[in-house]
């Protein structure tokens, strides 16, 4: 069973987990187990840990903070946070109105929110009393030339509150997810020159800017590919709570009575329609677990090329949905259980709803990735491969026929482009499906794996039928063969609580 609480203050586990030897960014097993263990124990510790970790600490050591920044940072004297998205721009960091202008008499940088829209929004701090080092996006002016959007750390906060030239304004509470919110904004906040991420760009004694990257364009995307640092959390976060939620249901299943009508007094488990919630929950939460594990290495890696980027900015939209679906088919076997926090699957629920936006909206990464490949930019349709796996073969055709779809007779223009909106949603979505196949073929038990599959098939059944790629019979086999995998699974009973790999000390 996951024990709900420990008896040490919530201050000092928090102050205990963000102090570590050295970046935790350097020993990604021991990250990713305390990240585990935090989602688990407590969703909102782990919105902290990963701001600190790894989007603070991540751009300061990817982008060139000087190493007493980066030493306060593991220390854990400060607590990190990220500012990046505006309150004129919701999530969207494509325009930044945050200046950050460089005052070549005293090589500072002079810290400004122009205009209402600037107002840096959510932020997300740790409870008073606790110190921050944020990292802050705002467009680097020098000499009245803008030169893209850079990053800075900048204290925001000390023990006693905000620092001279930041407001920190307190939002309203959330129901779902509750942390510390506000709006922050800059008044004349100066920065010394070293505090600037920099990432090999320098400013001369005369005022003039080297920058090795090509123009504004390039720098920003720089800037901005800090994200994954975030993704690499947030993937291994979620897939833990996924299998946290399984863990919890099943065992509710297992022990519940219920009073059926033919059967009289049986557990939750024996009827099918629990068998149908719980075991598809758990071929998910397995899914987005090898998934995310899978891509820890490149998430925490520096210096990530662009196109590695957009994959591992799909694989981020995968795992959200994949974890949102085992938490919610979880949370639906479980009743009214499922609704009340001490039961944690609300709570998990909230996560797994709050990353659907936070770290980079999934719609927007699909329709930005589903762009750049129908411009073939690092992408080639997948091509028909004699003996490949039939589900790899099958999601690979309509990932094919989706792309011929959406580039035929496509203009270039924003009036074509928009028109196909939800096309190129469907086509990244059958991306990800063939991706997520490939990678769980042979990772996954057979059963588990089948199962995945068969219900991705069952959800798109009416595209297949349409397009010739299954016969009616075909069709209307699905939720036969799904029932008879589902009985499998039943039989093999505990042992399929094995593979969630959730041990109480893990969770504490």
């Amino acid at each position: 069973m996951i024990p709900l609480r420990t008896e040490e203050p919530p201050d000092a586990r928090l102050r205990a987990a963000l102090a570590a030897d050295r970046p935790l960014l350097h020993d990604h097993p021991r990250l990713r187990s305390l990240l585990e263990s935090a989602a688990v124990a407590d969703p909102g510790r782990f919105f902290l840990l990963f701001l600190h970790h790894c989007m603070a600490t991540g751009a300061a050591l990817d982008q060139g903070a000087a190493e007493e920044d980066v030493a306060g940072l593991v220390s854990g004297r400060w607590t990190g946070a990220a500012l990046l998205a505006e309150l004129g721009h919701a999530n969207s960091n494509s325009r930044t109105h945050t200046e950050a202008v460089f005052d070549p008499a005293t090589r500072e940088f002079v810290l400004s929110s122009p205009v209402p829209g600037a107002a840096k929004y959510p932020a997300t701090f740790g409870p008073a009393g606790f110190a921050t080092l944020a990292v802050v996006s705002a467009r680097l002016v020098i000499g009245g030339t803008e030169h893209g959007t850079a990053l800075f750390l900048v204290p925001v906060r000390d023990e006693r509150g905000p620092c001279p030239g930041v407001t920190i304004e307190p939002c309203p509470p959330t129901a779902l997810l509750p942390l510390d919110y506000a709006t922050v904004r800059f008044d004349g906040v100066r920065v010394p020159y070293r505090r600037w991420l920099r990432d090999g760009a320098s400013i001369t004694s005369a005022g003039e800017f080297h920058d090795p990257l090509a123009d504004t364009g390039a720098r920003g995307r720089r800037t901005m590919s800090m994200g994954r640092f975030g993704w690499g959390a947030i993937t291994v976060g979620l897939a833990a709570v996924a299998r946290a939620s399984v863990s919890l249901a099943l065992e509710r299943a297992s022990h519940r009575g219920t009073l059926d009508r033919l059967a009289g007094e049986i557990p939750a488990i024996e009827h099918l329609n629990q068998q149908r919630l719980l075991f598809g929950a758990l071929a998910s939460a397995l899914a987005a677990t090898t998934l995310a594990r899978r891509e820890t290495g490149r998430y925490w890696s520096f210096g990530a090329p662009p196109g590695v980027h957009r994959e591992l900015g799909l694989t981020k939209v995968a795992v959200t949905s994949l974890a949102d679906d085992a938490v919610n088919r979880a949370r639906s076997a479980s009743g009214t259980a499922g609704f009340f926090s001490e039961h944690r699957l609300i709570g998990y629920q909230g996560l797994t709803l709050a990353f659907q936006s936070a770290g980079g909206d999934n719609r927007l990464i699909r329709l930005d990735a589903a762009w750049t490949m129908a411009a073939g930019q690092d992408y080639t349709p997948p091509a028909a491969a004699p003996g490949a796996d039939e589900w790899v073969t099958l999601f690979g055709h309509r990932e094919r026929l989706l792309h011929e779809e959406l580039t035929t007779g496509l203009d270039g223009t924003f009036a074509g482009w928009n028109a196909r909106s939800e096309l190129a949603l469907r086509f990244t979505a059958a991306h990800s499906a063939r991706v997520t196949a490939e990678v769980l073929s042979g990772e996954l038990p057979s059963d588990l794996y089948e199962l995945h599959c068969l219900e991705e098939v069952e959800a798109q059944a009416g595209w297949f039928l349409a397009h010739g790629l299954l016969t009616a019979g075909q069709v209307l086999g699905l939720p036969e063969r799904i029932n008879e995998i589902c009985r499998r699974l039943h039989r093999e009973g505990a042992a399929l609580g094995q593979l969630l790999e959730i041990p109480e000390e893990r969770a504490a």
